[in-house]
């Protein structure tokens, strides 16, 4: 049995405790985490049926601008959607849309979205509607920190994956020279790359909500308002594959941080954090908001090293995990490795960025 069958078989179990603890009263807690997985279905649709459904025409639009520009360095024009959209945020469809071949499209759809993707389109505008102004400054290193162990996070999970040496390295050379040039503006303009991916978050959420009601009145009524739009049965199977996936995913991530809680907290140890901090890198494995909300009681080091794990490591056992294994199960413990080589791995640039920071200082600057 392949490393992915037994995931998602841990999954159906803890879908099963779930299932069986929901009849019995919710009494440890593992049917509540059942239910959110399934009522995550109507939040998912909000963010994802209305640009799945434009996904082709937003292609079509691009596609003369973003094809002959990564032709010209051997990359995939897939990896442009990655880049800039959040894998369940239409990352993966439009990389499907505009790929040369389906594995630069997984690569991009799946691994890229749910790493630089999820953090430009969601994590970095949410974040700073939610961290107090004087965390500002530890945002931007841990992001930049995240940021720059990305390609090495895609790259293995990549190789895992089966992916070709070559084709991994042409396509990630967008990314790194991309990754470059973001680092460089959040060390200088923080504010003002918050700003631009806040409007483009909201561009993005003007799209979503468009295409939704569009796809609304075409499912009910039968009229194409717009041609070319993908089917809403294609795009709601998607979903609710997400949805019955998270109905064990979630489970499962209530039994790690139970169980596994003592010896995750002597790994914060060995960094140097406290408790809060660990918790907040225990909570990311699902989600990252809950991680920011708690930001403001961790010491400095745990900050810089939450944000920067949370680029690639977060939502690696939520949402990323149901909505890969939705998508294709074979790629279930790839996309795994490359969030959780990128997370942690992105820890100890955190951790090196802390050091140099707070050498002669205790603030940074």
């Amino acid at each position: 049995m392949s490393i992915n069958n037994i995931i998602i078989y841990l999954m159906i179990f803890f879908m099963l405790v779930g299932a069986v603890d929901r009849l019995l009263g919710n009494r440890f807690g593992y049917g509540k985490k059942f239910e959110e997985g399934i009522m995550a279905i109507g939040t998912l649709s909000l963010a994802m049926l209305g640009i799945i459904s434009l996904s082709p025409l937003i292609a079509s639009a691009l596609k003369p601008v973003i094809t002959p520009l990564y032709k010209l360095i051997g990359a995939d024009p897939a990896m442009f959607a990655g880049t800039i959209l959040a894998n369940d945020m239409g990352g993966y469809s439009l990389s499907m849309e505009l790929a040369l071949s389906q594995e630069a499209g997984f690569f991009g759809g799946l691994f890229l979205a749910a790493t630089m993707g999820a953090t430009l389109s969601f994590t970095i505008p949410v974040a700073m509607g939610i961290i107090n102004k004087e965390d500002e400054k530890y945002l931007s290193k841990g992001i930049m920190a995240g940021l720059s162990t990305i390609p090495l996070g895609c790259f293995f999970g990549g190789l895992i994956a089966g992916f070709s040496f070559k084709m991994l390295i042409l396509n990630l050379i967008p990314t790194i020279i991309f990754t470059f040039f973001i680092c460089v503006a959040l060390l200088k303009y923080p504010k003002a790359v918050s700003k631009s991916f806040s409007l483009f978050s909201k561009v993005m959420f003007i799209a979503i909500t468009i295409g939704l009601a569009l796809q609304i009145v075409e499912t009910l009524t039968g009229k194409v308002l717009v041609q070319g739009m993908i089917p809403a049965l294609e795009a709601v199977k998607i979903i609710c594959k997400i949805g019955m996936t998270l109905a064990g995913a979630f489970p499962m991530v209530y039994f790690i941080t139970k169980v596994f809680k003592h010896p995750l907290v002597k790994l914060g140890k060995l960094f140097g954090i406290n408790e809060n901090s660990t918790a907040g890198i225990i909570a990311c494995l699902a989600h990252n908001i809950p991680m920011y909300n708690i930001l403001k009681d961790m010491d400095e080091r745990g900050k810089i090293i939450n944000i920067a794990f949370s680029v690639s490591g977060a939502f690696v056992l939520g949402s990323h995990l149901g909505f890969t294994a939705g998508v294709d199960t074979a790629l279930v413990f790839p996309v795994i490795a490359a969030k959780l080589i990128g997370g942690v791995s992105a820890m100890f640039v955190a951790n090196f960025i802390y050091n140099k920071d707070f050498k002669n200082s205790k603030k940074l600057n």
